[in-house]
């Protein structure tokens, strides 16, 4: 009976105190219940702005891929180009680079976000080791190949075509991967919006710089 009155009378905070100051246990506890408690069905909840987003990149996507050819989706979404856009997709398709992911994880952990920082090196990595391995056994050709002989106006200088391995996205993967970190840790998920768009744009430049086609961009981000 004692020891049961010890086991559940109330902990005095005296008790706890470590050099004359409490430990944060609100934080501690929050970091150690948040894997156990966190669910799909509360992850889809509290993030229903990017996944709304997400949805809905999927559905305007999935439109364009049953409607039209290959090569149609392609000149489709290549309506217009100019020198000041492909300086802009030249230097953004950076951001869904490898460097670019590891340099934000590195400049998370500089900032003391460590743990967010770890999640975005982790989701690059699962992110882009997926996309190589379907690179690997799928040998579809780019845009480069796929379309010659077709016509088309816009050839980009100072950028290096790709011949095959073009299914899926690396690019894409890796910039859906970091949306869906940043996402889910943003306290205002409003910022969700921002970081969907950036990564629905790193796709886009894929396409605008005759990397890729469209259902390339779109596996690419399933592979976050």
């Amino acid at each position: 009976m004692k020891v049961r009155k010890l086991l559940t009378a109330p902990i005095d905070p005296a008790f706890l105190r470590v050099n004359g100051r409490f430990p944060d246990q609100s934080l501690f506890l929050k970091k150690l219940t948040i894997p156990v408690t966190m669910t799909v069905t509360s992850l889809i909840k509290e993030n229903r702005i990017f996944f709304f987003c997400f949805l809905l990149f999927v559905l305007v996507s999935l439109v364009i891929l049953i409607a039209f050819s290959k090569a149609d989706g392609f000149y489709i979404l290549n309506p217009y180009h100019s020198r000041l856009l492909d300086d802009f997709f030249i230097f953004y398709a950076n951001a869904g680079d490898g460097l670019f992911c590891v340099a934000v994880g590195l400049l998370l952990f500089l900032i003391r976000k460590r743990f967010l920082g770890l999640m975005v090196l982790v989701s690059y990595a699962i992110s882009g080791i997926l996309a190589q391995v379907l690179k690997h056994f799928i040998r579809e050709a780019r845009p480069a190949v796929f379309l010659t002989g077709k016509p088309y106006r816009y050839f980009i200088q100072n950028v290096t075509l790709h011949n095959y391995q073009a299914f899926p996205s690396t690019h894409t993967a890796s910039a859906f991967a970091m949306a869906a970190v940043l996402s889910f840790a943003a306290t205002n998920k409003k910022y969700s919006i921002l970081f969907t768009a950036a990564a629905i744009l790193v796709g886009y430049s894929r396409i605008y710089l005759r990397q890729h086609f469209l259902d390339d961009v779109f596996l690419g981000h399933w592979a976050y």
